[in-house]
């Protein structure tokens, strides 16, 4: 699942928030489908060292009526002890369990809030780890983005006879892993790092001296096959996290955890996840890769998680929720600009981080192309080097694959180099510019030059241009040394939404969702002009690659075109999510839709 528990938090646990109020709801998911989710398929990916046991299937996900609660429905997960064809680690060794994992990165972000669930977990006995939580929605690697655990149950018989003399435990160290339940917070800080936890993750769950971490213990009636509240109460100031049991609710910290600077991650959104892992460094069984290391897992299978709800309130006067990948930049964004016009704009070190990958470059003395900054760099002799500008929110360029990457580049003639972009999903794609030649437009003379890369070119098949990391990389791989610098880098030709002059609301084009969605051979595109005039709309998969182009006259009032899932030389598309935008005199707009065959 996630995490190495290693660093001190204990100073940081002190204010109250006992005056603040519950307003009303803002968002919630009754898990009638899984549109606001991903689902993950895959191995447990190591995690962050927990070396967890399952295989994540679509299989185990599913929307499932409540056993007990007729015409209630609940996003269900379910553990399964199997193996056979594909069930792998990262390695290609076999594993013997699978299990569901969803998110909902690019779907739904949360920034403050009450934040609610009901869930329900199934007898874990040794081994299981269900968890509902949220990892900070920022480009930063873990722990920098943050990690907020609202529930997790399967944790070490030491971690629960620490703290068993609390919150309903009997002080007797016999709790089971079925009688108690904990939450967690992480974040990066400069204290916590150590030869034992290279990373920097400090965790208030970590409490060897029993302060403050309080996890509920409930013996009489244990908490797994049946339902458990949990809540988060998050501002700008503050985190509480609390469980209700029969009615009862109670903090699983002594007070709660107050975010100064150093804790700073938890004043950005998060996005949610939930998923039932198996075994790892959390629990006491064995780790992946170590049957040795740990106990068998003893937990029944196939097991059952429901979550009936997920629900965000106001709390104290806070609370936001955004639906969908970031907003649409559009016309030019730069990256690193000081005199190009543009519609948006990365700042470095407020919206934006400058890396040099492990040492590979050292400052150059090139003087900047335009403005008062430049990226001037030699090489440091190590064999390569790398850089980029990531942005530290998502960033959604979506309306650029039509456009270009246009930058300037001072950099000898012999030097082969490549420029690239990197997606919030891990995807990379680079373009080549090779040693002696002119590429897209680039002349080396000694001096700055120009390049313009299509948009087309550099988004590749797999790249998600609404959701990027890393906007502009440059790497060299032949170790050849030079001093060279980078200048006036941008995006442009994003589509503009609206048009010159003020529109009123009523006058604005109204793109309404497509019917039906999901579809499998036809579905109708519906859209209201306030005045006649020419539309444009286009049909993108995830690559921001253009499928299908319609191009009319439309009326004033409803329009409608159908799109029958082909794409512009009449060849079938594939199963899959599909973006499509409608541009007009009167704006632009953008929907998804969902193609099933």
């Amino acid at each position: 699942m996630k995490k190495i528990i290693l660093a001190v938090a204990a100073s940081l646990i002190v204010g109250s928030i006992a005056h603040a109020q519950v307003g009303a709801l803002i968002w919630e998911d009754d898990f009638a489908d899984l549109d606001n989710w991903i689902i993950l398929t895959g191995n447990g990916y190591w995690g962050w060292g927990n070396g967890e046991l399952e295989f994540y299937s679509e299989d185990n996900v599913d929307i499932a009526e409540i056993p007990g609660e007729p015409g209630n429905t609940a996003l269900r997960l379910t553990a399964r002890q199997e193996s056979g064809p594909g069930i792998v680690d990262q390695w290609g060794n076999p594993l013997s369990y699978t299990s569901g994992k969803v998110f909902s990165k690019s779907e739904v972000t949360v920034k403050y809030g009450m934040i609610e669930t009901r869930v329900r977990v199934p007898d874990l006995d040794l081994g299981g780890w269900p968890a509902v939580w949220l990892l900070g929605n920022a480009n930063y690697a873990w722990p920098r983005n943050g990690e907020i655990d609202m529930m997790e149950m399967g944790g070490k018989q030491a971690f629960r006879d620490l703290h068993d003399t609390h919150n309903g435990g009997n002080g007797l160290d016999n709790s089971t892993v079925n009688e108690s339940v904990g939450a967690n917070a992480i974040f990066y800080s400069d204290a916590a790092v150590s030869p034992e936890n290279p990373s920097g993750a400090a965790s208030i769950s970590w409490d060897p001296d029993d302060l403050y971490c309080r996890p509920y213990y409930r013996y009489d009636d244990p908490l797994v096959n049946r339902f458990l509240t949990y809540r988060l109460y998050w501002d700008e100031s503050a985190l509480r996290l609390t469980v209700v049991d029969d009615g009862t609710e109670r903090d699983l910290y002594e007070e709660p955890f107050t975010i100064d600077e150093v804790s700073d991650e938890f004043t950005k959104p998060f996005y949610l996840i939930a998923n039932l892992a198996i075994g790892g460094a959390f629990t006491d069984a064995y780790n992946l890769g170590d049957p040795g290391g740990g106990l068998p897992v003893s937990m029944p299978f196939p097991a059952e998680m429901y979550i009936d709800y997920i629900r965000v309130y106001e709390w104290n006067g806070q609370g936001e929720v955004h639906l969908g990948p970031p907003e649409f930049e559009q016309g030019t964004f730069g990256i690193y600009t000081d005199e190009t016009p543009t519609n948006g704009e990365l700042v470095a070190g407020v919206s934006s981080e400058i890396y040099v990958w492990e040492g590979t470059l050292v400052d150059g003395n090139i003087p900047p192309y335009e403005g008062e900054n430049v990226l001037s760099w030699q090489t440091a002799g190590l064999g390569w080097f790398g850089a980029g500008i990531m942005s530290i929110e998502p960033l959604n360029l979506f309306d650029f694959g039509e456009g270009h990457l246009e930058f300037m580049i001072n950099i000898p003639a012999n030097v082969t180099f490549k420029i690239g972009i990197i997606d919030a999903w891990g995807n990379q794609q680079y373009v080549t510019f090779p040693a002696h030649q002119t590429t897209y437009g680039l002349v080396r003379n000694g001096d700055w030059g120009r390049a313009s890369i299509p948009v087309s070119d550099i988004r590749g098949t797999a790249i998600d241009l609404r959701m990027l990391s890393y906007a502009f990389v440059i790497l060299e791989e032949q170790g050849t040394a030079c001093v060279f610098a980078l200048d006036d880098i941008y995006w442009n030709s994003g589509i503009v939404s609206g048009v010159d002059g003020e529109i009123a609301s009523g006058q604005r084009l109204q793109l309404h969702a497509n019917a039906p969605n999901p579809f499998n051979a036809m579905t109708t595109i519906r859209f209201d002009l306030p005045a006649a005039g020419t539309y444009d709309i286009a049909v993108y998969d995830l690559a921001g690659r253009r499928v299908r182009s319609f191009r009319g006259i439309g009326a004033v009032g409803m329009n409608l075109v159908n799109w029958d899932g082909r794409d512009d030389q009449g060849a079938n598309v594939g199963s899959g999510v599909y973006h499509y935008r409608v541009n007009s005199q009167a704006g632009s707009a953008t929907r998804t839709m969902v193609l099933v065959k």
